[in-house]
This record gives C-alpha cells, structure tokens and sequence, in this order.
C-alpha cells in the first residue's frame, strides 16, 4: 500500500504539498545546487502551483540550475495554442518565476514539442532526462481511470516516453478544462516516471474517489490502473482529500 497523507479539503492539501515540495526543494539547491522537478498539468496541481511559486518567490534561492521537466502535452498541437500545456505552463509557472526570481532561465522549462514528429521527439526527451541527471521529483495526478501521464489503462510497466492514444474518458474529462483537445498525447512512460527518485501523487476531487479506493485496495500493480505501478516505487507519497 502506498503512504498516504490524508487533508480536510483540497486547500489544505495544495498547501501542504506545496510545502512538501518547497522543502525538497530548498535542501537539495542548498547542498547541490541543482534540482530537476517534474511537473503534472491538469486541475490536480494547479493550488499546488500557486503556493509553491509564492514560496520560491520569497525564498532567494539561486535557479540557475533548477529545471522544469513537464510530464505530458497532447498530440498534434502547435506551443502558440491557447490549450496547449506548453502556454498553460508558460503563463502559469515559467513567466511568473522568472518574473520573481531572475536566475530561473526560460529554456530550463522543457515540454515535449508536439509541433514535431512524434518518435524523434520523444527520443530527444528521454535523452534529456538523462543528461540533466534524471528527475529529483516528479509531481503526479491521478486520473478517473487510473491514468498517470497520458499512460491510459494498457500501459506496461516498461513503457518509455511515447505517443499514445487517449480513452474517450480521458477526452471528456480534458475538455471541461481544455475545450479541444487532441486525440493522441506525448508522455512520459511508466518506465521512465519510476524513475524519478521522488515521487507526489496527487489525489483530489469527487471523480477520482473510485478510482482512488480501487487503488488503496491493490496490493500489486495491474495495468488495468496505471498509477498501481506506483507500488513499485520505493520514494512515493499520496497527498488525498478522498478520506
């Protein structure tokens, strides 16, 4: 079973696991110098954002090194689309941090490219990850069918970075935030996110509360729930307002 912290509403779980993060954060840039975090898109994190970007902003850390590696975007989608997760982070993270604090550098906010062909991209990400160091920390949501990433029910274990094909479920879900979305996403695999040494799972809102029991009832992975695999993991923690 995943370690699970438990919060009244998701205010308070936003807020405490923005902490968390700023935490890991802080002690590594102060020991290394450095820190590559994983960032989720989606409502799950968005509070999250917001307080961790207040607590960077006042923190005077020195950026320079600290990087940005996005978990997903869909499939085809031009960076200058409105719904592209590329100007949702853009707007939402990059410019405000770079705004506050100037050591953070634009170019080390990465986000798979889905203006460009979809196998070179997803080689050019792995590798990447790899020649920053790998991920320190990866921020997750969890989706209403299991889905971490755009790694839909199906996924293996080893799956690399990839392009996939969304479930109408996943659609659906997406477009009472996005408006239009695309058929397919580029993601991270399972395989390449077991490999952050870290690990937030963020499980928050009423469609995800089924799922989410589901979850804490396996003892093993199955790819009929992708977040499972997660138990393979030796590093994660689940910040939930499901009870």
């Amino acid at each position: 079973m995943l370690p699970v912290k438990n919060f009244s509403s998701n205010k308070n779980l936003s807020l405490e696991a923005a902490q968390y993060v700023y935490g890991k954060i802080k002690e590594q840039i102060r020991e290394k110098g450095k820190f590559n975090l994983g960032l989720a898109t989606g409502n799950s994190p968005k509070k999250l954002y917001k307080h961790l970007l207040r607590l960077l902003k006042v923190s005077h850390l020195d950026l320079s090194q600290f990087h940005t590696i996005n978990l997903d975007e869909f499939y085809p989608i031009s960076q200058t689309d409105d719904h592209s997760f590329f100007q949702e982070m853009f707007h939402t993270f990059w410019l405000p941090l770079n705004e506050a604090n100037s050591t953070f550098h634009f170019d080390h906010g990465h986000i798979l490219n889905g203006e460009k062909e979809a196998g070179e991209e997803c080689v050019r990400y792995e590798k990447l990850i790899q020649e920053l160091g790998g991920i320190d920390l990866q921020i997750l949501g969890l989706g209403s069918n299991g889905h971490i990433g755009f790694n839909e029910p199906g996924s293996t274990v080893d799956s690399r970075t990839r392009k996939t094909t969304l479930t109408k479920e996943s659609c659906d879900a997406l477009a009472k935030t996005y408006k239009e979305t695309a058929a397919y996403g580029l993601t991270l695999g399972i395989g390449t996110i077991l490999e952050a040494k870290e690990i937030v799972l963020l499980a928050t809102g009423e469609t995800k509360k089924k799922i989410f029991q589901k979850l804490q009832k396996l003892e093993k992975p199955t790819a009929d729930i992708p977040a499972s695999f997660l138990l393979n993991h030796s590093n994660t923690i689940v910040f939930t307002d499901l009870g």
